[in-house]
């Protein structure tokens, strides 16, 4: 009579070649995770910023002083990954988004991501190291 099943060392094996192939895949995961949440912050700061040249266009400043403001929030309250701030002035505007602390986002290589008004895009934090030079999707 035979007997049919699998052996200790059988069960032992497959699971180590599952551990294995998960350990590769897992940090490939979480980079491709990482890089949607900044293609996502990106287009949030840029949609941020054609909102206020659209104000800039109508009111000829991109601050507004003499009612409320532009709309009932300054800016886009971010992704849930990156808070973002703005800096206006009558005549140019920086808005600065930066990775929040216990997420996914905390500690990337690409550190915060900064958009000014003349179209200048920056990585805050982090070196000018050749390694973040596709965090803005370019």
């Amino acid at each position: 009579m035979t007997e049919r099943g699998f052996t200790l060392i059988e069960l032992l094996i497959a699971v180590a070649l599952i551990a294995i192939l998960a350990a590769i895949a897992y940090p490939s995961y979480t980079e491709h995770l990482r890089k949607t949440r900044r293609a996502e912050i990106a287009a949030l700061l840029i949609e941020e910023a054609h909102a206020l040249e659209r104000f800039y266009s109508r009111a000829g400043q991109y601050t507004n002083t003499q009612g409320p403001p532009v709309r009932e929030h300054e800016v886009s309250v971010g992704n849930g990954f990156y808070a973002i701030e703005a800096e206006r002035s009558e005549q140019g505007f920086k808005l600065v988004a930066t990775p929040m602390a216990e997420t996914l986002m905390a500690g990337d290589k690409c550190g915060g991501f900064v958009l000014e008004n003349t179209g200048k895009r920056d990585n805050v934090g982090v070196s000018g190291d050749a390694s973040v030079q596709g965090c803005w999707g370019r």
